[in-house]
């Protein structure tokens, strides 16, 4: 059997009192489109972050690809293949796209701490450009990240998290503050990624949650409630409560 891309085992995560994750058990298959959906305060941040690392988990296993990485720092489960975004925009607001893309393709590489300028043809300049181009910026690369719509930045979040080739992309609400027009677009980039790719996402928008999404997992209370294909996920009763009545 192939191995899971995230494996996740009677995952917990408490700070103090607080029980915010409680026995998380779910496998994300290589390739696998994963949607975590659930009202505010389910657990799903939480959740991601004790995948990620920046709240390792207090209880519990997680495995990626089959390696035991519960005790790991952030830092190494980059350098493993987990890319993430966060709901809070972590960009550098006076550098340019084509500046904040460098950044983070250098950031993954050992001469990340040099002073000196890239050369002409630099290696990492050039994926920066590629990278650019894969998010549909590369008519602003020159253009300074402050200066971007709302839409854009969310397309140069992606562009940075992809920047150490990830094997798992982990999306912390991608679409919020979206406007109607730009959602779109967030959903035909994340349509375009390829297979190779498993992709987890948190969102609040159905609309862009379901179609992205091969299999969707709701939480509440910080408990897997639900998780079944997205064809079945709105009419499921459980997931109307939750969304339309007495759920929260």
């Amino acid at each position: 059997m192939t191995v899971p891309a995230i494996r996740l085992r009677n995952v917990g995560r408490r700070f103090g009192a607080l029980q915010a994750v409680r026995d998380v058990t779910l496998d994300v298959a290589p390739g696998e489109r994963r949607a975590i959906l659930g009202p505010n305060g389910a657990g799903k941040t939480t959740l991601f972050n004790a995948i990620c690392g920046d709240f390792p988990p207090t209880s519990g296993r997680i495995e990626f690809f089959g390696t035991d990485i519960s005790a790991m720092r952030p830092h190494q489960r980059t350098r493993l293949g987990i890319g993430r975004t966060y709901q809070t925009s972590l960009l550098f607001n006076g550098l340019t796209v084509r500046e904040n893309l460098f950044v983070a393709v250098r950031g993954l590489r050992p001469n990340r701490f040099s002073f000196l300028r890239p050369r002409a043809g630099d290696e990492g300049m050039a994926k920066a450009t590629a990278l650019a181009d894969r998010m549909r910026l590369s008519h602003l690369l020159d253009a300074e990240v402050v200066n971007l719509s709302h839409g854009q930045r969310r397309q140069l979040e992606v562009g940075m998290a992809l920047a150490g080739d990830p094997r798992v992309l982990m999306l912390d609400e991608p679409a919020a503050g979206l406007s109607p027009g730009d959602r779109p677009e967030l959903l035909r980039l994340l349509r375009e990624l390829p297979r190779s790719l498993t992709l987890i996402l948190i969102e609040h928008d159905m609309d862009i949650a379901l179609p992205a999404a091969d299999i969707v997992t709701v939480m509440k209370d910080g408990e897997v409630v639900v998780e079944a294909p997205p064809d079945r996920i709105e009419s499921d009763p459980t997931v109307q409560a939750i969304y339309l009545g007495g759920g929260h």
